[in-house]
């Protein structure tokens, strides 16, 4: 089965397992010129982002989102107050089984100022959820970062590198405090 590329205006209910994850891209620093078109979908995206944000119904804010570009697959929950990143939306990837909780931040840009341009780079990296894993609340998740299947990350963690399948992360830093998959035997293909 030859893989494809989601794209705007999709739906959204193909599976998982055909999406190709975008590749990392660098942008431009400061302020770009953009046409009519892209400012009208920034205003679109904005409202979208924050119908969203304050929604009490899942199913709603889960349409809001992948109207955004957002990749969603199903049986996925994200709780109120829920930022995913208003720049990039479409490198956003959650699976099927996924919870991202309230308060949570998902980044997929870092375009610091211009005047920072010799140390750091302006780039869009994709973030991916992967099938069963959950982010409890009040996490922010940084750009290019996996979270690994059944992986859970606990309440107010900064996730800045890859979680592994499988992991239980409860420091400060991702590392793997403990092994989920004895608990998911019974669910494996």
């Amino acid at each position: 089965m030859e893989a494809r590329v989601c794209k705007k205006g999709d739906k959204m209910e193909q599976s998982c397992e055909d999406w190709v994850i975008a590749e990392p891209m660098k942008i431009q620093y400061g302020h770009q010129k953009r046409t009519t078109g892209q400012k009208m979908r920034k205003v679109v995206n904005t409202i979208l982002s924050r119908w969203a944000y304050a929604c009490p119904i899942n199913g709603l804010r889960i349409q809001f989102h992948r109207w955004r570009g957002v990749h969603i697959g199903k049986n996925v929950y994200i709780g109120m107050y829920c930022v995913l990143d208003n720049l990039s939306p479409s490198f956003i990837y959650i699976m099927d089984d996924v919870s991202i909780n309230a308060n949570s931040m998902v980044l997929t840009h870092f375009n610091a100022p211009e005047r920072y341009q010799s140390v750091f780079e302006a780039s869009v990296k994709p973030v991916v959820f992967k099938k069963g894993s959950m982010v409890a609340v009040r996490c922010t998740v940084m750009p290019g970062v996996t979270v690994g299947k059944y992986a859970v990350v606990s309440a107010g963690m900064v996730v800045d590198r890859d979680v592994e399948d499988y992991a239980l992360v409860r420091e400060k830093r991702v590392r793997e405090d403990v092994n989920l998959k004895f608990l998911y035997k019974d669910h494996e293909e």
